[in-house]
């Protein structure tokens, strides 16, 4: 219990003063509102509201990211943790036949939920699935959740895939990229808030350097070898 203690610190660590997503400063602002109302109203609900202002915080920062100065590589698109790296199909929606190398990293509440862009490449499709209420949280295999995929081509024309999790409650995706644009390598491509899941698929041809149970930071922690093409 201590190493995670200290793991969330680390997360939270000065400055605190960090870049909030502009979709978190509606959260942070409204829970930041209430706060100063109920401490002038003398409500004992100010606790509450700031507590509450604080999550929100934690869960919208935005702090900076630097990616490694290297050409042949993948970056973590979330934070997080790896759960599974396995073979596993291609999703649907992505337009793959056969297998792909998986890496399954587990966002904590704690962790930043920016997105970011694993290679440099052009996206192809960005398709959201809104969730259901009712969804099973602790399943995130469920039908009813709420799931975005992302596909992206490289210069010499493989494929990588992002498939986003959602869990019991919808619309907690939002992305800031669209089909057609041309991604630098850890680029923010939205935000997964509230945790979910977060699933990067490879052809064959990559060689998976994470491993299981390794923290992740998006668009810094090397997760595969790929020998990328330089043309994007």
């Amino acid at each position: 219990m201590a190493v995670e203690w200290e793991s969330i610190l680390q997360q939270l660590k000065l400055p605190l003063a960090r870049p909030v997503h502009p979709r978190g400063v509606i959260w942070v602002g409204a829970g930041l509102l209430l706060t100063v109302i109920s401490i002038l109203a003398a409500w004992h609900t100010a606790a509450l509201f700031l507590g509450l202002t604080v999550l929100f915080y934690i869960c919208f920062r935005d702090p900076a990211r630097v990616p490694p100065q290297a050409h042949d590589i993948a970056l973590a698109p979330a934070d997080g943790i790896v759960t599974q790296i396995d073979r596993a199909p291609w999703p649907a929606d992505m337009g793959q036949e056969g297998e792909a190398e998986r890496i399954v990293i587990r966002p904590r509440f704690y962790d930043v939920h920016v997105l970011r862009a694993p290679v440099p490449a052009a996206l192809t499709l960005a398709q959201h699935i809104a969730g259901q209420w009712g969804s099973d949280v602790f399943t995130k295999s469920a039908p009813g959740n709420e799931r975005t995929v992302l596909v992206l081509k490289l210069g010499d024309g493989r494929t990588v895939g992002i498939e986003v999790i959602g869990g019991a409650v919808p619309e907690r995706v939002r992305l800031s990229a669209r089909a057609g644009d041309v991604l630098a390598i850890g680029q923010p491509l939205g935000y997964a808030a509230w945790g979910g899941e977060v699933r990067l698929y490879f052809s064959s041809t990559a060689e998976i350097i994470a491993q299981r149970g390794q923290r992740m930071v998006a668009g810094e922690t090397p997760v595969a070898a790929l020998q990328i093409s330089s043309a994007f």
